[in-house]
């Protein structure tokens, strides 16, 4: 259903190679080499979103991060949602694009702020300064390098700073809540938040549940499970680098990695096992790069020595694994969101067939919403509420999903209340988001937080 934001995402590296338990392989032999290298087209098909392309002069706020300041865009509407202004929405995307995003919302009467960072794609945290000063702009908290306020830039339009909402789509969902998290106190009048198939536990799959381009048939969906028993190290595989459309990671890409052995033989293949993608990045700057797996993943290796007696030196610790997660691992990070923002109202979004994961079980969904309950976020929803579907749509969806506020997820019910593919006629993604939105400005507008609605509340 979207691609456009999986490769954008961040890296993650996977490995091949099948080995015994600990023990060493001959290298493989040419013929072999074709059989380990990483996809680099999805074998799950899905509808690509087609992105909102942005236009019109930039506009400079400052920040400490930039000493130029941020550039960012406006997209206005041609009419405000209310007649007391215009609701304020933040894109927050992997990319951190000036040009483009995944949907513009002005046709709901919104007003679309983009901004640019040059260095979004290297780490998540590397921009959430740079966010957070667009979210102070944008609730009216700074003022543009012209000395005007965002109204001042809006023409005709009033921008209504007093309902302001940000979107995270995919991996801009992580840094959306790193950044409510660790600057939430710059913008404390931001209102609402919400998510777009946001890999809460990790970009690309570090928890081994699967993605688009290689399904894992050892993944337990029912119990949310790996079977790490198949836990092998390859010293001879080439890495796996996120995003698999993207540019490997030559030229000092080294080879071994981590990978779940199928056929037994004792030698990694791509069609028969499963190889873990891994981030390939520097621990701190100036240092050599390493592939980063998930923390799960690296402990089993780890506790059954399934390096041997010498650590590879290119791939991380468990140590630097947890470090890194301290600072860029988006779940542990909401209940600080939360306290920064004590007033915020939260939408996940999630289709039956993800942008990235394909497990039934859609893992990160099932964390995000539960872990913004466990924080006592102010109001949790999964999925827009079905009349707001239905407006921005202007048809009924094939199946109505109407699943209450303040509800938490699991395994056995998630099914029932994913929204059908846009095929199947469901939303597109970019009208799912749209009702998610506009649910939230009104309710916003009207202060009215209800479990379910009986209509939309502005028409």
């Amino acid at each position: 259903m979207k691609l456009y934001e999986t490769l954008t995402a961040i890296a993650i590296m996977v490995v091949a190679t099948v080995l015994p338990m600990g023990a060493f392989q001959q290298p493989a032999s040419p013929d072999a080499s074709a059989l380990q290298d990483r996809p680099t087209a999805p074998v799950v098909v899905v509808q690509g979103t087609v992105p909102c392309e942005v236009q019109g002069p930039i506009i400079r706020i400052p920040s400490q991060s930039a000493p130029d300041g941020i550039p960012l865009r406006l997209l206005l509407p041609a009419a405000a949602r209310y007649p007391e202004g215009a609701p304020i929405v933040v894109h927050s995307t992997a990319t951190a694009s000036i040009d483009r995003v995944h949907a513009c919302l002005r046709a709901q009467g919104f007003v679309d702020v983009v901004y640019h960072c040059p260095s979004a794609r290297e780490r998540l945290t590397n921009c959430s300064e740079q966010l957070a000063d667009v979210l102070a702009f944008a609730t009216g908290r700074i003022r543009s390098l012209e000395n005007k306020s965002i109204d001042g830039h809006t023409g005709d339009v009033k921008a209504d700073t007093a309902n302001v909402g940000l979107v995270g789509w995919s991996a801009g969902g992580n840094r959306a809540v790193l950044t409510m998290a660790r600057y939430g106190d710059r913008f404390p009048g931001l209102k609402w938040y919400a998510s777009w198939e946001s890999p809460m536990f990790s970009i690309g799959d570090a928890e081994g549940a699967g993605t688009i381009y290689q399904p894992n048939p050892f993944y337990d969906a029912s119990a949310g499970t790996v079977d790490l028993n198949r836990l092998r190290y390859s010293a001879d595989m080439p890495l796996w680098v996120w995003p698999p459309e993207g540019p490997p990671c030559a030229p000092d890409c080294p080879r071994g990695g981590l990978y779940l052995e199928g056929d037994g033989n004792g030698r990694f293949t791509r069609d028969s096992d499963y190889a873990f993608w891994a981030v390939y990045e520097s621990p701190k700057v100036g240092q050599p790069r390493k592939a980063f797996y998930g923390s799960a993943i690296i402990r089993e290796a780890r506790d059954r020595q399934l390096f041997g007696p010498t650590w590879p030196s290119h791939i991380a610790t468990p140590e630097e694994v947890e470090q890194r997660a301290s600072t860029e691992d988006a779940l542990r990070h909401v209940p600080e969101a939360v306290r920064r923002l004590p007033h915020l109202a939260v939408l996940v979004f999630e289709s039956e067939v993800g942008h990235v994961g394909v497990s039934a079980d859609h893992p990160n969904a099932i964390a995000q919403v539960n872990a913004w309950l466990r924080a006592r976020a102010r109001w949790v929803r999964f999925q827009p509420d079905a009349h707001y579907l239905e407006m921005v749509m202007k048809k009924r969806p094939t199946r109505i999903v109407q699943f209450p506020a303040g509800q938490g997820l699991d395994r056995a019910t998630i099914a029932s209340v994913l929204q059908p593919e846009a095929a199947s006629g469901g939303p597109s993604d970019a009208l799912g988001m749209a009702a998610a939105a506009a649910e939230l400005a009104d309710r916003t507008h009207r202060n009215i937080w209800t479990a379910e609605l009986s209509a939309v509340l502005i028409k």
